[in-house]
């Protein structure tokens, strides 16, 4: 048993639901998962740099995601610790290859890109990254399969020799080409509120050693506030920006960066991955690979229950789960299908969440409580359907 298996039948249904998109986006980012509860030698890893920092294990997860935000699933995890023998070796990170480096995880993302982009021949395959995967090999690699294409928030002002200026104040000498207009979604400490983004774009090439690549930048930078709290997003691409739909386009593409963010946020919250007690860094893996198939499942029913209330429940539940549903709440008596927000409700409520007038929708946390209440009453319905015919 290994992650790898654990996640192969997720992975083929995402792939299928990821067959009729016109676009899929392959969205790749980091975190960190803290197992402070942990024996020193369950051979977990530093967390940090030092070696007397808290032990846990690194999570590199590429989720699929369609134009409109659906998280269609997780394609890939990377899962490594630090040797805390090795501790300080950032430091010398300069000397070493690219392979030796834990940055070689953004390379291995864009590599299953390309695997991923063969079996969805239909598709447009765009791998998505943030700012720490601006690294000259991905894009090198990048332009070697035109087939992917790489969207990243750019990190360096590098050189641009033709223009004899740096990254930034290229794009920023570019005239305004238009604006858009976004939500922000929330996150802690910070409320969901509109923003008007102005759009600039241009090609550029840039340099390493003796080698160049030709590239496309889009900033988009909000206007009507300070230049400290602006959002401000550059962006690097291999795809053509010619004209302003192309340039709303990109932008369009890394505002759904978030839905990894909120998948990693769910891993963590509504199934408490941190909170494993498991002997072995093995065991921990195998278990964190399961709690990411479930947190996606979490992640979608939020989403869709908030978005789309009207849903038939089973765009997200089996039969079996909307049987049990109608014949264990009293809200559904004599009914045999479900509203997917009235089924997300009432299932949330097992996990805690009072339903009451003012408590808005439920979050990860009850409907993942909840989900396991289900899991377990489906589980005796199809006992006692077994036993009794």
């Amino acid at each position: 048993m290994s992650p790898e298996v654990i996640l192969t039948g997720h992975q083929a249904a995402a792939l299928e639901r990821a067959a009729s998109q016109p676009v899929v986006l392959l969205v790749q980012d980091t975190t960190s998962l803290n197992y402070a509860c942990q024996s020193a030698d369950s051979g977990l890893g530093s967390l940090g740099n030092r070696a007397d920092q808290a032990l846990g294990l690194w999570l590199h997860t590429t989720l699929a995601v369609d134009e409109t935000g659906t998280a269609l699933g997780l394609m890939q995890a990377q899962m490594w610790t630090r040797d805390r023998a090795q501790a300080g070796i950032a430091a010398r990170r300069k000397k070493r290859a690219l392979v030796e480096k834990e940055s070689q995880r953004w390379l291995t993302s864009f590599e299953e890109s390309i695997r991923l982009a063969d079996l969805l021949p239909q598709s447009r395959v765009i791998n998505v990254a943030d700012r720490e995967g601006d690294i000259y090999e991905l894009f090198a690699k990048a332009a070697q399969h035109p087939r992917v294409g790489v969207l990243v928030r750019a990190r360096h002002n590098r050189r641009l020799q033709e223009e004899q200026t740096g990254l930034w104040d290229f794009i920023t000498n570019q005239p305004v080409a238009g604006q858009v207009k976004i939500t922000v979604p929330r996150k802690p400490g910070v409320v969901s509120h509109p923003a008007t983004l102005e759009l600039r774009f241009g090609a550029v090439e840039i340099h390493q050693k003796n080698s160049a690549l030709k590239l496309w930048i889009v900033e988009a930078r909000q206007s009507g506030v300070s230049a400290a709290k602006a959002i401000c997003w550059r962006l690097l691409t291999n795809q053509p920006v010619n004209d302003l739909a192309g340039a709303v386009e990109k932008v369009e593409w890394y505002r759904q960066r978030w839905r990894i963010e909120e998948f990693h946020r769910v891993l963590k919250t509504g199934s408490q991955a941190e909170a494993r007690q498991l002997e072995t860094v093995a065991r921990l893996k195998n278990v964190l690979a399961v709690d990411m198939i479930i947190a996606w499942r979490v992640l979608e029913l939020t989403r869709l229950s908030r978005q789309s209330p009207d849903l038939p429940a089973t765009e997200l539940l089996t039969e079996d789960e909307q049987k049990v549903l109608c014949a264990m709440c009293s809200a559904f008596a004599g009914r045999r299908t479900l509203q997917l927000r009235e089924a997300v409700r009432a299932i949330a409520q097992w996990g805690g969440f009072l339903a009451r007038k003012s408590d808005g929708e439920p979050g990860p946390m009850t409907l993942w409580l909840g989900l396991l209440r289900l899991n377990d009453y489906v589980n005796a319905f199809k006992i006692y359907s077994k036993s009794c015919g």
